[in-house]
């Protein structure tokens, strides 16, 4: 081979290798954020965008375990009360700003204020100080994560607790610029105003069409990002989202027909990707209003809805039938599975009018309520089958649809009756599901109130042993599934199609796959 060919192919080379690396990645994420502020944005959505543009302390690998993020080390004492954490050298903002162990403290003081009102805030109630903070007892300055020179950062808990490496990986435990946020107040997550510290930075957001992210060249990995822009298009419809991935508009989606997987299956499919998931759809009760704190309703309803006809015939058997609140998928733990799991529908039929007749139900007076679902095909294909399962044991209901920021704005308002929910955990741990019907200063998500719960659910958290914590913690889970404030559905597998122009995507239980350890052919 001449040197003048060499040269040829050496420059093919490195332009191939240049356009692989510069090739934009268009990701379909569902529904529309509700914000890019991390203390104040909810869903998986939401934090498919968050994971790429900030890191907190921890982060997730490309495999979705916990690893080291903006800590390059940590160590705890001997009974595992306080942990402290080493940032990497020279860390900065995407401005250039530097980042230092101060940002991380302002970060847990905001996500812990009253006025932040953030959804997750509760998850830190194991370090010092953070619930006398979060209600608003005490002042931010006592909340115990200290900052005792620019590239340490303390925390001191409340006692061992197995769960509080894995509550650091994530969304809302990142660090958010405190510099920026002073500045602009509510408009900083605003492009133009937003900075952040992950592998991207938001460059331009036109609602419900268009969200686009540039490398963020002061990351502290840059040199190992190689897609330099990632588009996130929200697309709640599951038709239009199919078809715009099959043109070759989006490389990944997590939003398709379900009735198109027995197709895709038979295919078999190479786009088709399947994992264990971390999520539970359940049905919220509004508790706070009759007739659901009547727990003889509440129970009664989840008799009559028969969960194999929902993950069979209408999800195509990509779930699995719920019975309890923390999914099946989630490690060193065992839910305590009710004995009317096994009742034959018939009997549990029976039992349901039972329960309704002692609540004041009946024939001459129906039961009737509004149940809000949020829009996706297959959602409306599963309430319509529940309101008929209903029907079966004299029970009217009327169906609401919404989208699924609205959904999720109602519940936690309390402004509903009966409302789909869904909650997804990136932890590894089964506390998240069990926090949601905890008494809080802004109320569990259906108003549920038991003392005798709440004291069950944190003395089990606080247990050093995780064996131990695991089983009471299933004792606390045995008292909410007595009391079904939620009823229960189903656990759904995780499923997204990734077209063949990515690289490096792997499946995973926490289902977070971030932009940075991808690549696309251009």
């Amino acid at each position: 081979m001449t040197k003048v060919v060499r040269v040829f192919f050496a420059l093919l080379l490195a332009m191939t290798s240049t356009a692989a690396m510069s090739a934009a990645l268009v990701r379909g994420i569902g529904s529309e954020p509700e914000s890019f502020d991390p203390h104040k944005a909810v869903g998986t959505s939401a934090s498919v965008v968050i994971y790429d543009l900030f890191e907190g302390l921890l982060t997730v690998d490309a495999n979705g375990e916990a690893a080291p993020g903006a800590a390059e080390s940590w160590s705890t004492n001997a009974d595992r009360s306080v942990y402290t954490f080493k940032l990497r050298p020279n860390l900065k903002w995407s401005d250039g700003t530097p980042l230092t162990s101060a940002d991380f403290v302002y970060s847990m003081r905001r996500l812990l204020s009253p006025d932040t009102a953030a959804r997750y805030a509760s998850f830190l109630y194991i370090v010092k100080g953070a619930r006398a903070v979060n209600t608003q007892k005490a002042p931010p300055e006592t909340l115990a994560v200290k900052a005792p020179d620019p590239r340490t950062v303390v925390f001191e808990l409340e006692g061992p607790a197995p769960q509080f490496l894995e509550i650091l990986t994530g969304v809302a435990a990142v660090a958010v610029p405190r510099h920026i946020i002073e500045k602009f107040g509510r408009e900083w997550t605003r492009p133009g105003n937003i900075v952040s510290n992950g592998a991207y930075q938001l460059v331009d957001y036109s609602p419900n069409t268009l969200i686009t992210a540039k490398r963020n060249a002061n990351f502290h990995s840059a040199a190992s990002v190689k897609i330099d822009e990632v588009s996130y298009l929200p697309i709640e419809d599951d038709n239009a989202s199919l078809k715009r991935f099959q043109s070759g508009e989006l490389d990944v989606t997590q939003r398709f027909p379900p009735e198109q997987l027995d197709k895709l299956r038979r295919e078999k499919n190479r786009s088709l990707r399947t994992a264990p998931g971390r999520g539970s759809t359940m049905l919220a009760l509004n508790t706070r209003q009759k007739p659901f704190d009547d727990p003889r309703v509440r129970r009664a309803l989840a008799l009559a809805l028969d969960r194999n006809v929902l993950t069979d015939r209408i999800l195509r058997k990509t779930a699995e039938p719920a019975y309890f609140v923390v999914p099946s998928s989630i490690g060193n733990y065992d839910s305590l599975r009710p004995d009317w799991s096994d009742w034959s529908m018939t009997e549990r039929q029976k039992q349901a009018r039972a329960l309704l007749s002692e609540a004041g139900f009946g024939p001459g007076k129906p039961l009737r309520f509004t149940m809000q679902y949020y829009t996706e095909s297959k959602t409306r294909t599963l309430a319509v089958g529940m309101v008929a399962m209903w029907r079966a044991i004299g029970v009217n209901c009327e169906l609401v649809n919404k989208d699924l920021g609205a959904v999720i704005s109602s519940v936690n308002a309390g402004n509903y009756q009966v409302s789909l929910y869904a909650w997804y955990s990136s932890f590894d741990d089964p506390f998240t599901f069990l926090d949601l019907f905890i008494q809080k200063p802004r109320g569990s998500i259906t108003g549920y109130a038991n003392a005798d719960y709440d004291t069950a659910f944190r003395s089990a958290n606080r247990t050093p042993d995780p064996i131990a914590r695991a089983k009471a913690l299933a004792q606390a889970e045995a008292l909410l599934m007595r009391d079904m404030p939620a009823i229960p559905l189903f656990f759904a597998e995780g499923q997204k199609l990734v077209g063949p122009r990515v690289g490096g995507w792997v499946d995973n239980a926490r289902g977070a796959n971030l932009s940075r350890y991808l690549t696309v052919r251009g």
